[in-house]
C-alpha cells in the first residue's frame, strides 16, 4: 500500500511539473543594441528566420488554415512593430491603425484602434472629430501592450462641441477636463473608437501634435536614432509574434474548458480597457457540431461577441458574420440573445462563422456600465448540440434567414468596414 501511495504522489509531482512546463510561455529573443542601421536590420532578418521556426513548432500549427495564418501572424506582427514603432517619431507622432490588415491582440472586431508613441516628459494635442461612433475613449499606457493604464478619458468624460470637434491634452498641468497624465519615457497613445450601430454610426478623426516648447524644431534623424528605433520595433515584434499565441495556449485553452465561458473580469490592469468587462472562451467544433452561446441585455454602452482564432486574431469580421454586436443582435422571445457558432449557416440572425477554423477564441466585451459588474445569473453560457437538434434548443419562434438576407447583412457590414478605415 505505501508503494502504491508512493507512485501516486511521484506521478502528481511529476504530472504538477509537466502541467507548470506547459503553462510556460515561450522565451522572447534578447532584444538586440546595436547603434548601427546596417546591425539593426541584419538582427530583425534573423527574427524573421526565428519567427518562422517558432510558429512552425507551436500547439496552433495544426490544420491547413492554421498554418497559413501562423505565416500572416508572422507578417501582421511585422508590419505593426515597423509602422509602430522603427517609423514612428514620438517629438512628431502620427497614429498607427490596427485595421483588418494589421490585426493583433484579438483586436475587437467593432473597433478603431488608432496607436502613437510619444514622449512623456512633453505634451501633446490630440484633436478632431467625434463622429457618431458609440464610444470614443484615450488611455495612455507603457511602452509595453499589456502595461496598465496610467490615465483615462472614457467617454462619457470627454467634452466636444456642438459640431463635434474636441482636444484633449497629455501632459504638462491637470486640466478640469480633457486631460490625460503621463510619466516619464516613451509612453503609448491608444484611442478606441467603438462601432455598435454599423450602418448608422459614421467614424470620427483624431489627430495629435506635441506642443511644448522642449519639442525640437524640426524632426531629424541620425544612424544612432535610427538603430535604435529599429532594435524597438525588432524587440516589439519577437514579443507579439509569441505572446498572443501563447497567451491563448496558456491562459485561455488551459484555464478554460473547451466550449465553455470565463466569468466576466475588468482587464484595464493588462492592457483591457479599464472598466471594461471581458468574457473569454474558446471552442472546438466537428462539421456537424454548434455552440449555443446564451447572455442577455445589460446596462452597458456597448455589448459585443466576437470570434478569433488560436494565434490572437479576429477573424474576417468584414466579408463573414464572426462577430455580431447587442444592436445587430436579435433578442429572442425568452428575453435572451442566442448566438450560434458553426462551421455552416443554420439560419438562425444570430450565426457566428467559423470561418473553417474547427477551433477558435471567443471574446465578449460589455463597455460603459454603470456599475462594472454582471449579476452572476446574467453570465453567458455556453452549450454544445449536435447541428441537427441546434432549433429545440431555441424558442420555438425563432425566425430562419434566408441566403438572400445573409447575404445583404454581409454586403451592409463590408460597406460599414469600408467606411471605418477608410478603403
Amino acid at each position: 500500500m505505501r508503494k502504491i501511495l508512493w507512485f501516486l504522489a511521484g506521478a502528481a509531482v511529476w504530472f504538477a511539473i509537466d502541467w507548470l512546463l506547459d503553462l510556460r510561455q515561450a522565451p522572447i529573443p534578447t532584444p538586440p543594441t546595436s547603434d548601427s542601421p546596417a546591425a539593426s536590420l541584419d538582427a530583425l532578418a534573423a527574427s524573421l528566420v526565428e519567427a518562422g521556426e517558432f510558429v512552425r513548432g507551436h500547439h496552433w500549427y495544426g490544420s491547413d488554415r492554421e498554418r497559413t495564418e501562423a505565416y500572416r501572424h508572422i507578417l501582421r506582427q511585422l508590419v505593426n512593430s515597423l509602422e509602430g514603432n522603427a517609423l514612428m517619431d514620438p517629438d512628431f507622432p502620427y497614429f498607427h491603425e490596427i485595421n483588418t490588415r494589421t490585426k493583433a491582440g484579438m483586436d475587437n472586431s467593432d473597433q478603431r484602434y488608432l496607436i502613437a508613441l510619444f514622449n512623456g516628459d512633453g505634451v501633446y494635442r490630440v484633436w478632431g472629430h467625434r463622429g457618431s461612433s458609440r464610444r470614443l475613449d484615450f488611455t495612455v499606457y507603457g511602452l509595453d501592450d499589456l502595461s496598465p493604464s496610467v490615465s483615462t478619458l472614457a467617454t462619457d468624460d470627454l467634452k466636444a462641441a456642438a459640431d463635434g470637434s474636441f482636444e484633449v491634452i497629455i501632459g504638462g498641468e491637470p486640466r478640469d477636463h480633457n486631460w490625460l497624465d503621463s510619466e516619464a519615457g516613451l509612453q503609448r497613445l491608444l484611442v478606441r473608437q467603438i462601432h455598435a450601430d454599423w450602418p448608422n454610426e459614421t467614424p470620427g478623426e483624431v489627430h495629435i501634435d506635441r506642443i511644448d516648447t522642449e519639442r525640437p524644431d524640426y524632426p531629424t534623424l541620425d544612424d544612432e536614432t535610427f538603430a535604435r528605433r529599429i532594435n524597438l520595433a525588432t524587440d516589439k515584434f519577437n514579443t507579439a509574434l509569441r505572446r498572443w499565441p501563447e497567451m491563448s495556449r496558456t491562459r485561455i485553452a488551459k484555464f478554460i474548458p473547451v466550449n465553455s465561458l470565463s466569468p466576466p473580469r475588468d482587464t484595464g490592469v493588462e492592457g483591457g480597457l479599464a472598466g471594461r468587462l471581458m468574457v473569454a472562451g474558446h471552442f472546438k467544433l466537428e462539421q456537424d457540431e454548434a455552440l449555443v452561446i446564451t447572455a442577455w441585455p445589460s446596462e452597458a454602452d456597448y455589448q459585443g461577441i466576437q470570434l478569433g482564432h488560436h494565434w490572437w486574431e479576429s477573424l474576417d469580421y468584414a466579408n463573414r458574420q464572426t462577430s455580431i454586436t447587442a444592436d445587430q443582435a436579435r433578442i429572442s422571445s425568452d428575453g435572451a440573445y442566442h448566438f450560434v457558432i458553426a462551421a455552416s449557416d443554420p439560419g438562425v440572425v444570430n450565426w457566428l462563422d467559423t470561418e473553417g477554423f474547427s477551433r477558435g477564441v471567443i471574446l465578449m466585451r460589455y463597455d460603459g456600465l454603470p456599475v462594472p459588474e454582471l449579476a452572476k445569473e446574467k453570465h453567458p453560457r455556453a452549450q454544445l448540440v449536435k447541428l441537427n437538434t441546434l432549433w429545440n434548443y431555441l424558442p420555438g419562434d425563432e425566425p430562419r434567414v434566408s441566403p438572400e438576407e445573409r447575404a445583404a447583412a454581409i454586403a451592409e457590414r463590408r460597406r460599414h468596414v469600408q467606411r471605418r478605415f477608410g478603403y
